[in-house]
C-alpha cells in the first residue's frame, strides 16, 4: 500500500453520493465507481450477526449487542447490512476496510474476511490497541491499523502524557502495538505527521474527507483516504472531471 503516487480511495460507509450511507445501495454504487476498499463499521447484534453499522444511536439504551438483528432493522429504519453479506459483494471488486466499533468481535470478522478476500485485500482498523495488537499477534499476514485522533477523550490522555514526556510521537500507540498502519483524523494529518509515518515505514490513512479532494490527493506520504464521495475522488485520481449524481440528495454530506 505504501509509496502510491496516488492514494487509494476507502468508501467510507460506502459513500453518501448516490445512496443513504451504510445502504447495501451505497456499497454497490462505491463498486461500481471503482472504489479500492469500502469501509464497514463492525458491530454484533444479541443473535451473533456482525453487521455494518455506523451510528448506533437509535438503540443507545440497550446497544446493538443488546438487539436482534430483526429488532435492529425495525429501530434503523432500512435494513442494516450484514457483514458476510457485504463481504461477498466486495471479494473479487475491492478491499475491505474492516474497522471495529466493537473489538470483541475482531477474531470473527478477520476470519469471515479471510474467508472471502486474501490478506492483502484486508484492512483492519480499531481504536483498541489491545485488540490491534491482538489482530497482529493472530494474522500477522492481515493489516492493521490503530485510530488517532478526532477523540476528545484520547487527545487529552496524549496531552497530559506528553506534559510527562516532552517530544513524545502522537504516533507512540500505533508504534507500541506495532500496528503497520496509523488511521489519522484529518485535523491531525499534517504534513509533519505524515512525513513520520513515511520515516517510520507506517502506511498512512486519513479520515474522513469529503472537502478540498484535490488538495488531499496531491499530498506527499498519504496512503489511502477515507471519503463519502468516493466517485468524486476516483474521478480526479484518473484526471478526469469529477462524477456527481444528476441532482443532490438530501443525505449529501
Amino acid at each position: 500500500m505504501a509509496g502510491a503516487r496516488r492514494p487509494a480511495i476507502s468508501a467510507h460507509r460506502g459513500g453518501a453520493e448516490f445512496a443513504p450511507p451504510g445502504t447495501y445501495e451505497a456499497y454497490r454504487s462505491a463498486l461500481a465507481a471503482g472504489a479500492n476498499y469500502v469501509e464497514l463499521d463492525v458491530r454484533r447484534t444479541a443473535d451473533g450477526t456482525l453487521v455494518a453499522l455506523h451510528e448506533a444511536g437509535f438503540c443507545r439504551e440497550r446497544g446493538v449487542s443488546q438487539v436482534s438483528l430483526d429488532t435492529l432493522r425495525g429501530l434503523a429504519g432500512y435494513e442494516v447490512p450484514e457483514v458476510a453479506e457485504l463481504l461477498r459483494l466486495i471479494a473479487g471488486r475491492a478491499g475491505a476496510h474492516v474497522d471495529l466499533k466493537d473489538a470483541s468481535c475482531a477474531a470473527e470478522a478477520v476470519e469471515l474476511a479471510l474467508g472471502l478476500l486474501v490478506p492483502a485485500d484486508i484492512v483492519v482498523t480499531t481504536r483498541d490497541a489491545r485488540a490491534a495488537r491482538a489482530i497482529r499477534s493472530a494474522y500477522p499476514e492481515v493489516p492493521v491499523g490503530l485510530t488517532i485522533g478526532g477523540d476528545l477523550g484520547e487527545t487529552a490522555r496524549f496531552v497530559l502524557r506528553r506534559v510527562r514526556c516532552r517530544g513524545l510521537s502522537r504516533l507512540v500507540d500505533v508504534l507500541s502495538v506495532g500496528a503497520g498502519l496509523a488511521v489519522i483524523h484529518r485535523r491531525l494529518a499534517t504534513t509533519r505527521m505524515l512525513a513520520e509515518c513515511r520515516r517510520r515505514g507506517i502506511t498512512t490513512m486519513v479520515w474522513t474527507v469529503n472537502r478540498g479532494l484535490r488538495r488531499w490527493l496531491g499530498r506527499a506520504n498519504l496512503d489511502i483516504l477515507v471519503t463519502d464521495r468516493p466517485a468524486r475522488a476516483l474521478a480526479y485520481v484518473s484526471a478526469g472531471e469529477p462524477i456527481r449524481p444528476s441532482h443532490r440528495r438530501r443525505w449529501e454530506i
